[in-house]
């Protein structure tokens, strides 16, 4: 059986969060849980401290009790000791209190009334907060004549544990809105660098702009990171050029004869053939077939050099000579070749021959500054009225070069039937 690769589903780019969102989202949670853990314990501390503090005032206040009960105590007057035991308990913060005898009988005593909810609160939490009453002997002349006995009262400790408690959140909601803030500037600079990156390689990428550059950011690892795709971008944007400066010169040498510069015989029979395609309109062109006279002897007797002397200067000298649109090529050897499109007449593509065997009159320099004459054998084939397809007007043309050369060379030949003398000229 075959390993079936795994091909991973295409995600829509809704489905992932923005990196400025999960950083917001990590943040918020951050902060959320760093204060919520920062209030808790202070609030925990707050109650413990309160705590503290409220039991310090029961004994504070059982001792005031003690003193001034203690006359009543001494002379046995509940009555008295009520009056004054009721006088504190109405400005003190306890929810029963007792005197007791050395014996442990009740004295007197006194209850908090309960008129609402909020009272029983306040009981409840004293219960709480309280669990065990607070007992301070009364002493006259060091002999105990009596003991103290106050149970907390909770309201006190509820209003001040919400004051507290609302102050702490509003410290809590002010620090949280700082840390956001300074969290929200970080996170700019974070996202801000990484998304000069994302854009950079989104255009690279997309639209090969490898002259992009991303700027510096403020963070020192993100810094290096966009300084070394800088970097990278450079050494692309190099390799970029390098490879766009070979495809044109691998183009050139596909295209173009590498003695001459001119275009060669693959270009030359491809622009042919479109100039045939069947879906353009039918062109009405001249071929002409070109061939240099006694070209091997001059290779035998002068050397290379000198041919390939006498193929260039034949290049620049035909060059010259093209109107714009023409398309001149060198097919090989000694052989050249010129469309003319468009092309009215059998005179006009005459007229174009007779020129060039007009600048072969003028002999070719040399390397060594000797001159050369050099003559042209020429076929002309024109289209539609002698050819319909690439290949037969190029044979022709072909043929009516070949007739020329056989008759004298440095002439023309229009392959038709016309007799000799009318479609031949020396």
């Amino acid at each position: 059986m075959k390993n079936k690769i795994p091909v991973p589903e295409v995600e829509q780019s809704g489905q992932r969060p923005t990196l400025s969102a999960a950083l917001n989202r990590i943040h918020v949670i951050v902060i959320l849980t760093a204060i919520g853990l920062a209030g808790f314990l202070l609030t925990l501390l707050a109650l413990i401290a309160l705590r503290s503090h409220a039991e310090s005032n029961l004994q504070l206040t059982a001792r005031a009790i003690g003193y001034t009960t203690e006359a009543a105590l001494v002379f046995n007057d509940p009555a008295a000791a009520h009056d004054s035991l009721e006088f504190i308990a109405r400005r003190g913060d306890f929810t029963q209190a007792k005197i007791l005898t050395p014996a442990g009988a009740t004295f007197t005593e006194w209850q908090r009334p309960i008129h609402s909810n909020w009272d029983k609160l306040g009981q409840f939490v004293g219960h709480v907060a309280f669990p065990e009453p607070v007992t301070v002997p009364v002493v006259h002349s060091g002999s105990v004549i009596g003991t103290i006995w106050l149970e907390g009262n909770g309201s006190s400790l509820i209003g001040f544990l919400a004051e507290t408690i609302l102050s702490l959140l509003g410290c809590l909601v002010l620090t949280a809105l700082v840390a956001l803030y300074f969290s929200r500037r970080m996170q700019k600079g974070i996202v801000d660098a990484l998304g000069h990156i994302t854009h950079v390689t989104h255009e690279v990428s997309a639209n090969r702009s490898f002259n992009l550059r991303v700027p510096s950011a403020p963070i020192v690892e993100l810094h290096t990171l966009s300084q070394d795709f800088n970097s990278l971008l450079t050494e692309l944007e190099a390799w970029e050029n390098h490879m766009r400066n070979e495809n044109v010169s691998l183009t050139k040498k596909a295209l173009h004869d590498g003695l001459t510069g001119l275009h060669n015989r693959a270009f030359f029979i491809d622009t042919l053939n479109q100039c045939f395609n069947p879906v353009r309109a039918p062109l009405s062109l001249a071929l002409l077939f070109i061939d240099v006279d006694n070209f091997k002897e001059i290779n035998d007797s002068l050397g290379h050099a000198a041919g390939d002397r006498v193929l260039m200067v034949i290049g620049e000298r035909l060059a010259k000579t093209l109107r714009k649109g023409d398309v001149l090529a060198r097919l090989g050897g000694d052989e050249f070749a010129i469309l003319l499109e468009p092309m009215i007449s059998t005179a006009e593509a005459v007229a174009f021959a007779e020129r060039i065997v007009e600048i072969m009159k003028t002999p070719v320099i040399l390397l060594n500054n000797k001159t050369l004459d050099v003559s042209l054998s020429i076929g002309i084939a024109l289209s539609p009225s002698q050819a319909n397809s690439a290949k037969e007007i190029l044979e022709k043309a072909d043929e009516a070069m070949y007739r020329s050369k056989r008759i004298s060379g440095s002439c023309w030949h229009v392959s038709s039937g016309m007799p000799l003398p009318v479609a031949m000229k020396h």
